[in-house]
């Protein structure tokens, strides 16, 4: 039982250090120090259920889940955490725990936000050796009055870059409003 606790211990430590760079748009908006991530902050995860089927090497959080550390919150109706396990990984040591997860996917009503930024689809995949968060479905990405929407939001964590395809892409633009009468 206490190999089980460890393993799971892993899981919900990995899941939040593969996740915190996902920030919507700050890594665009040059905000990629890693005191902008809150990759230091306590992890909490909720969710109605929670399945570890160790065969599959899959761990099924289900129903509200909500995943909070720091300014960061990922929402969705399920997340499935994918991970290689700690004996293929080569170590048993709590600080490798990154290494072993392989990827993550948040499924139904999924919303990534942090203090400026909120992105939402219908389903959100993180490709951890990649370094790629995919949203797709209805995507819709808020910051401030400015809204971009599209039906496939692909953000390259490593470079910055971030593509929104998938069909028309429709973005609205809100300038700031002049103060005095002045355009400065």
């Amino acid at each position: 039982m206490a190999g089980r606790y460890y393993a799971l211990t892993l899981i919900l430590a990995a899941v939040f250090w593969a996740l915190a760079p996902t920030v919507p748009l700050g890594v665009a908006q040059g905000q990629n120090q890693p005191s902008a991530l809150d990759s230091d902050q306590p992890i909490n995860i909720n969710a109605d259920n929670l399945e570890v089927l160790q065969d599959q090497s899959l761990a099924v959080f289900s129903g509200n889940v909500v995943a909070v550390q720091g300014r960061i919150e990922l929402r969705a109706e399920q997340l499935q955490v994918w991970y290689r396990p700690a004996s293929d990984s080569g170590s048993n040591k709590a600080g490798s725990a990154n290494s072993t997860i392989i990827r993550i996917d948040a499924i139904d009503k999924v919303q990534v936000s942090s203090a400026t930024e909120t992105a939402n689809g219908d389903m959100g995949v993180y490709d951890v050796a990649e370094q790629r968060l995919t949203l797709t479905g209805a995507v819709v990405l808020t910051r401030g009055q400015d809204v971009l929407r599209g039906n496939k939001l692909v953000m390259n964590l490593a470079t910055g870059q971030s593509l929104i395809s998938g069909g028309r892409v429709h973005g609205r633009f809100v300038p700031p409003k002049r103060k005095n009468g002045s355009t400065k």
